[in-house]
């Protein structure tokens, strides 16, 4: 969706940036979810070919039994680690895009410039997906580096009219040209 296309279907320069940041919410959502299932999709094949070179490796090593049931063991203990680390991966990635997503909403002018401001390890992701101890963060940061953050965009109205008095002047709207001519008549005598 483009600002061009928008605007031949005659919209004013409001509506388009009110189309813009409802698309902008939709887009950043969806790239967040695609993120997070591309993450989830490359740890799991990760875990696939670990799984299978372990499962290779073990053939090879299955001549005696004992040696074979401590390597099971191993591997078992590596499993459960490995699938914990990717677990805590998964959910610190997650609080990451909510974090993401709460600093684009509170319209944050560059996220990578306010991240580092917030203690991420203060902030938790509660089970219906809100983040815990955010808010009060991005309160305080705003309060300090309020320059960080967009403020409604207010145009500002210009107003151009012909109305000129000079204090003498009773009519409320003389054209340009003939204040001009009054005043040159005024200069002359």
């Amino acid at each position: 969706m483009k600002r061009e296309e928008l605007k031949e279907h005659g919209l004013s320069e409001e509506q388009i940036n009110f189309v813009m940041a409802q698309n902008g919410k939709d887009v950043n959502a969806l790239n967040d979810k695609i993120n997070g299932l591309t993450s989830e999709r490359d740890g799991l094949q990760k875990q696939i070919d670990d799984r299978d070179e372990q499962l290779t490796t073990l053939k090879k090593s299955a001549k005696d039994n004992e040696e074979l049931q401590s390597q099971i063991k191993q591997l078992q203990d590596e499993n459960k680690t490995a699938k914990q680390n990717y677990q805590d991966q998964l959910a610190k990635q997650n609080k990451s895009f909510k974090i993401e997503g709460a600093l684009r909403d509170a319209k944050a002018k560059n996220i990578k410039t306010v991240l580092p401001l917030i203690d991420t390890e203060k902030v938790s992701v509660n089970d219906d997906g809100t983040l815990n101890g955010l808010s009060e963060q991005l309160d305080n940061i705003k309060q300090d580096n309020g320059f960080l953050f967009g403020e409604e965009n207010k145009t500002p109205r210009v107003e151009i009219k012909n109305d000129f008095r000079d204090g003498n002047d009773k009519s409320t709207s003389d054209s340009i040209v003939s204040h001009i001519a009054e005043r040159f008549a005024n200069s002359n005598e």
